[in-house]
């Protein structure tokens, strides 16, 4: 991969079929499908990658459960052939994890989730190994210790898949390089360029060196996310929303404080608003959540409010009053905003996950919504239009096959041959060494302390107090290895 200041000069000095605005999952998987299928592409992000919505996901690759309710069942399709798949394609990033869901009573509830449960095998093509079954009380404390047990008469379990939604999208972001693209953290459009009334590229201000360059490009889209409306608007002034934005929050607490076991929990939330309630180990902590509230304020500055706090841990210690959980348990926080298409709906809880794809006055193709599971079949959706915008005839979309390779032994080892030094801990007595870091800067275009600390690794996410004694080591290998 080239390092990052090689990518912004070519991206000021080269001409691109396709520029892709946004650095998330939707926006990598769209450059992966563009430049593996032959078009010039470019992408830019005005942060760094995944650090939007992507990087706040339940960090889960599923069908989504609670879908069978709103009977959209093409979504539930699409969704659990696609994690599937990325069993296939990149089976360090989509872990199958056990979910339970408890069973207290009887009666026509327990009979509704096992219907559904057999409808999420038949939609997700019965699995082998990985089909639903009811157990039994002690196997369910086994697995899960900190459900009630008051009234417990066992649960069903049932698989999906968990993913580090930030490594995936550097995953999918080096396919798209592999495959030609050129891609840049840190590169914020300012305006977009003009021809004849139609897009010709943007002008994008390299947010690291302050620096301005013009991005030329004949076909634009924009994969911004929650930021949709704000770019869809500067292309093109006065046009309308498309977006219902939704705040999701999640707490992070130790694993040990729940005695987590492995297995993940899906509870309806005790709140009765038709919510439900995760619990899903992850990185050696646990996720609790997540909220699912309207959001009307800028999209840079959503943040974790006390309601969104207190709405978790009331529903946490409802059901699981056993453990008794306050704020001091709480290690870490995730935030991040759902791009939800707008439509009429009581709650934007009950607002559907499916994408939307339009396009402006000026030629600027926008898509939003989706899942992060089914970001794959968006792209390519995306790309058969933007094929079809230049005149391209139909080209196979070649994604599904193309494994997620992991190439970081090979790279590291040469870093060491290399760097011999970077062998030792980035702190004495640390167990993370320099290399992980000179790898992040080199080949991922990690450039400030949080990149490497909350994206590239989770450490920031998990263990706060590590990435305190950790971030100034890292930012000096950032800086020494980056560029």
């Amino acid at each position: 991969m080239a390092k990052r200041a090689e990518s912004v000069r070519r991206l000021g000095s080269e001409e691109f079929d396709l520029l892709v605005v946004g650095g998330g999952i939707t926006g990598a998987g769209i450059a992966q499908d563009a430049a593996q299928r032959g078009l010039r592409t470019a992408l830019v992000e005005k942060g760094d990658f995944a650090s939007g919505t992507t990087q706040s996901s339940t960090k889960l690759l599923h069908g989504g459960l609670r879908y069978l309710e709103q009977f959209e069942f093409r979504l539930m399709y699409e969704a659990l052939h696609e994690r599937n798949r990325l069993t296939r394609l990149a089976p360090e990033l989509a872990e199958w994890l056990p979910f339970l869901i408890p069973i207290y009573g009887g009666g026509w509830g327990v009979w509704r989730v096992r219907i559904g449960l057999w409808l999420y095998d038949l939609l997700a093509g019965r699995p082998p190994g990985r089909l639903h079954r009811r157990i039994g009380r002690d196997e369910a404390l086994r697995l899960a210790p900190f459900l009630n047990p008051a009234g417990l008469r066992g649960a069903f379990l049932y698989y999906d898949c968990r993913t580090n939604d930030a490594r995936l999208t550097l995953a999918v972001l080096r396919a798209a390089r592999d495959a030609g693209a050129v891609t840049a953290n840190y590169c914020r459009v300012m305006e977009f360029m003009k021809a004849d009334g139609r897009l010709s590229g943007a002008v994008v201000r390299d947010e690291v060196s302050g620096t301005e360059l013009r991005v030329r490009a004949r076909c634009v889209v924009n994969a911004t996310g929650v930021w949709a409306d704000v770019v869809s608007a500067l292309a093109d002034p006065g046009t309308p929303p498309h977006l219902r934005p939704s705040k999701g929050v999640h707490l992070i607490v130790a694993a040990e404080r729940l005695g987590a076991k492995g297995a993940a929990v899906l509870a309806p939330s005790p709140h009765g608003d038709g919510r439900y309630i995760f619990v899903v180990p992850w990185q050696g902590a646990v996720l609790l959540g997540p909220t699912d509230t309207p959001y009307t304020g800028d999209p840079d500055a959503v943040e974790v409010v006390e309601d969104d706090v207190a709405y978790i841990l009331t529903a946490v210690n409802r059901l699981f009053p056993g453990l008794h959980l306050t704020s001091a348990d709480i290690i870490g926080t995730i935030v991040g905003l759902r791009p939800l298409i707008a439509a009429e709906a009581a709650t934007t809880s009950q607002l559907s996950r499916e994408h939307r794809i339009w396009e402006g006055a000026s030629g600027l193709i926008s898509i939003a919504g989706g899942k992060l599971t089914t970001y794959r079949t968006m792209a390519a959706e995306v790309t058969d239009l933007v094929l079809r915008r230049l005149g391209r005839g139909p080209v196979e979309c070649r994604t599904g096959e193309t494994p997620l390779v992991d190439r970081r032994p090979e790279v590291e080892a040469a870093l060491l041959r290399e760097h011999p030094e970077l062998a030792e801990p980035i702190v004495p007595g640390g167990v993370e060494r320099g290399v992980e870091v000179a790898y992040a800067a080199r080949e991922e275009m990690a450039v400030f302390p949080d990149d490497y600390l909350r994206r590239r690794t989770a450490i920031a996410l998990v263990a706060p107090e590590r990435a305190a004694v950790l971030r100034e080591g890292v930012a000096r290998m950032l800086e020494r290895f980056g560029g």
